[in-house]
C-alpha cells in the first residue's frame, strides 16, 4: 500500500465531502449493477459476503453463497448492501449504499432475479429480497496519479 506523506494529505474537511447522488441516480446505478457486497450479522458477529444483484421494482434482490453457514434457518433482518465503480473514462468514482430489511425468498429458474454467482451452483446459494429503507450515494474524483503509485492504489491519509 502507498500512503501520502503527511504534508500532502488533505483531511476530509479540507477537501469537502463528496457530492451526494440523487435517489434516482442511485437507482440507475443499482439497475446497472451485477454484483456488490452484503453486510449482515450472524450470531452477533459481522458478516460481509460478495453477492450478485438485481433491482426489481422497489426491492433489491441479492444472491449469496451462504451454504457454508449450515442448514439452519437464516433470516438476516437489517442488512447493508454496497456497490462501487467508476465512469468509463475513470474520471469519476461512485459508491451506493442500501440499508433495509432482508428476507429469504425461494427462487425458481423461471423467476427473474439476481444472476448466478460464478463458480457456485445455484442450489448452494441463498436469495434475499431487501427493502430499500435507506438509499444513499456519493460521487467523487479519483486521487491524483503520482509517480510510482498505481491508479487504484490507496493514497489516503
Amino acid at each position: 500500500m502507498a500512503f501520502s506523506p503527511p504534508d500532502e494529505a488533505a483531511t476530509l474537511s479540507e477537501r469537502g465531502a463528496p457530492p451526494h447522488l440523487s435517489a434516482e441516480s442511485c437507482r440507475a446505478l443499482l439497475r446497472g449493477a451485477v454484483n456488490g457486497h452484503l453486510a449482515m450479522s450472524r450470531n452477533a458477529l459481522p458478516l460481509v459476503v460478495p453477492v450478485s444483484c438485481a433491482l426489481v421494482g422497489d426491492h433489491l434482490f441479492v444472491r449469496a453463497a451462504l451454504g457454508w453457514l449450515g442448514r439452519s434457518p437464516f433470516e438476516p433482518g437489517v442488512v447493508a448492501f454496497a456497490i462501487s465503480g467508476s465512469s468509463l473514462d475513470h474520471s469519476r468514482r461512485y459508491e451506493v449504499l442500501v440499508r433495509g430489511r432482508a428476507e429469504v425468498v425461494p427462487f425458481g429458474p423461471a423467476t427473474a432475479g439476481p444472476p448466478p454467482l460464478p463458480l457456485v451452483e445455484n442450489e448452494r446459494t441463498t436469495v434475499f429480497r431487501i427493502s430499500m429503507e435507506m438509499l444513499t450515494g456519493w460521487q467523487h474524483s479519483p486521487p491524483p496519479h503520482r509517480e510510482g503509485v498505481g491508479r487504484d492504489a490507496w493514497t489516503g491519509p
